[in-house]
């Protein structure tokens, strides 16, 4: 299939976009591998038979990465990519369909591109061309209109392809360009073809995908590096989830990213820029499942006072949280999980019964009453995205803190299995009312695991407020993790004993740093990538929790600096 768009003048040229992934052999990824488990281990695949072993690691033998994913950037990534390099809006998030997931976290790598979606990139496309027309003489470094010839035109396109392929284009693809411009140019004027050059690279798979090979350009069964070129891009979408700035195109075309060195120089430089706070912010949301929070509604009812404009609240302070800890704070994922302070608005501070010190700022933090709120996960963001309309929920919340907390899949529960909340009572606690969960053997397995973890949480109500009563008697938060390594194994006594065993817990760090890998990426790590998470691991633990070594070491590890397209040797 094959959709044309017009030069002005009834002559068309192809859209390479729909005729590429339109095709069989493009379904997100590059070659096949045996799909990785979620949780702590992984499938193998690949040339290595079942991949290095730790043991291995620090030798030829642990040199390894997983398969490449050939993946759509994000509806995020094109509104980024196109503000930064127009100045407009895309609106991608308003007209694309709405991204995969792989894990917890936005991915376009493995279902197959529609035809409603090759449909919607045309259109966006046309739409950024038609707006930034006018603004001809702005974006392209000489003067179009005046030109006798079209060097002008090739200058253009080489410059301005090279940002949004985010690599220097082919001879051919220069060639192809310049003579779209002058197909479209030639009785309609330069604007005409200009419009038609930037409407085309909108909708090249260069522009719309992460396009991550090797130096010789040709699957490789082995992990080689990737370009220098796409080192840059990969680096950029990690922390700013956009386009490289100048100084990373600069350090790509000098080959100085070779250099683990300058790797890690920009990875701090990166952070150290307003554009890390949005991506930290990010992830975080993703990781805890707090995306759709804008969407939660409660029962007016029972909670009055819950509005759009606390939901809002709710946001910010998670993402101001996450953020302030990573970048400014002291990084640490202890912190993160344990700290008593947070950024709540007027809305929030009443509902945690806090008031703003004298003098603190919007931005500053706000201290916290440290015997009811303990981290991340009690602020009222995740306490009332995982809860019902009317009632807070053991299993919303427990679920979290298995699956993305300590990587440890549930299954599904079973087909026949009635999946509505207990209907709440002014008599029964939320722990009588979802004793039945344990009660039932075919619930019991799995509520054995999910429960505990979240009824520590339930001196949280459904959106977020401390309580001490639920139903005719005090709270009762307490339980035991089973299942878990015995760093984190035993009982606790509400969240806040049960967030102080996560945070000094080694297989929560190990999770988070799978997590990180996971959302750098965009694939759920395999067997041959053992080293590369072994390495995230270690450096975690060696800088005593510290989040921004953990990234550091995401961007230096094999896995990233590495591309491997096929499974087999040819």
């Amino acid at each position: 299939m094959m959709r044309r768009i017009q030069t002005g003048r009834g002559l068309a040229v192809p859209l390479v976009f729909s005729s590429l992934v339109l095709g069989q052999g493009c379904t997100g990824e590059l070659g096949a591998e045996g799909a990785a488990r979620p949780g702590g281990g992984a499938a193998s695949g690949g040339t290595t038979g079942e991949g290095p072993r730790i043991e291995d690691c620090g030798s030829a033998a642990g040199f390894d990465a997983g398969l490449t994913k050939l993946r759509r950037l994000t509806r995020q990534q094109v509104d980024n990519t196109i503000r930064d390099l127009f100045g407009v809006e895309a609106e991608a998030e308003r007209t694309l369909s709405p991204d995969e997931r792989m894990g917890p976290f936005y991915s376009n790598a493995i279902a197959p591109v529609t035809s409603l979606q090759v449909q919607q990139a045309q259109e966006l496309a046309a739409r950024v061309a038609r707006a930034v027309e006018p603004r001809m003489a702005e974006i392209v470094p000489c003067d179009l209109a005046a030109a006798a010839d079209l060097s002008c035109a090739e200058t253009f396109v080489e410059t301005f392809g090279e940002r949004a392929y985010r690599r220097p284009l082919e001879a051919e693809e220069v060639d192809a360009l310049v003579r779209l411009y002058e197909l479209g140019s030639r009785d309609m004027g330069a604007a005409n073809g200009f419009r038609l050059v930037i409407e085309a690279m909108l909708q090249s798979p260069s522009f719309l995908y992460h396009v991550e090979v090797g130096e010789a350009g040709t699957p490789s069964a082995l992990p080689v590096p990737i370009t220098p070129f796409g080192l840059a891009a990969r680096l950029s979408y990690f922390l700013w989830n956009t386009l490289p700035d100048v100084e990373l195109f600069e350090l790509a075309a000098s080959g100085a990213l070779a250099d683990e060195g300058i790797v890690a120089q920009q990875v701090q430089r990166l952070l150290a820029h307003p554009r890390a706070a949005t991506t930290i912010a990010s992830f975080h949301m993703q990781w805890l499942g707090l995306t759709s929070l804008v969407d939660v509604s409660k029962d007016p009812n029972v909670y009055p006072d819950f509005d759009e404009a606390l939901v809002e609240e709710m946001i910010e302070e998670t993402a101001r949280f996450a953020e302030y800890v990573v970048r400014e704070g002291d990084g640490r994922l202890e912190t993160l999980l344990t700290a008593s302070f947070g950024f709540p608005g007027e809305r929030l501070e009443r509902l945690y019964g806090v008031q703003r010190p004298p003098g603190a700022s919007p931005g500053d933090p706000v201290p916290l009453d440290s015997t009811q709120r303990s981290g991340i996960l009690t602020l009222a963001g995740f306490l009332a995205k995982h809860a019902h309309g009317d009632q807070s929920s053991p299993v919303h919340r427990g679920m979290i803190v298995r699956e993305n907390v300590l990587c440890q899949p549930i299954p599904p529960p079973p087909a026949n299995v009635d999946g509505a909340p207990p209907t709440p009572t002014e008599v029964d606690s939320t722990r009588e009312r979802f004793a039945q969960h344990v009660a039932d053997p075919s619930c019991a397995s799995c509520h054995k695991l999910i429960d505990p973890p979240g009824l520590a949480f339930e001196h949280y109500d459904a959106i977020g407020a401390y309580r001490t009563i639920d139903g005719l008697g005090p709270v009762d938060a307490t339980g035991e993790l089973i299942g878990v390594r015995e760093d984190l194994a035993g009982s606790f006594d509400g969240a806040i004993e049960l967030t102080r065993k996560l945070a000094s817990s080694s297989e929560v760090a190990e999770c988070v740093s799978r997590q990180w890998f996971r959302f750098a990426l965009g694939r759920v790590e395999s067997q041959n990538d053992v080293c590369s998470i072994h390495s995230l691991q270690e450096r975690l633990q060696s800088s005593g929790g510290d989040i921004r070594a953990l990234l550091t070491q995401v961007a230096l590890s094999d896995a990233f600096r590495h591309v491997r397209a096929t499974a087999e040797e040819n």
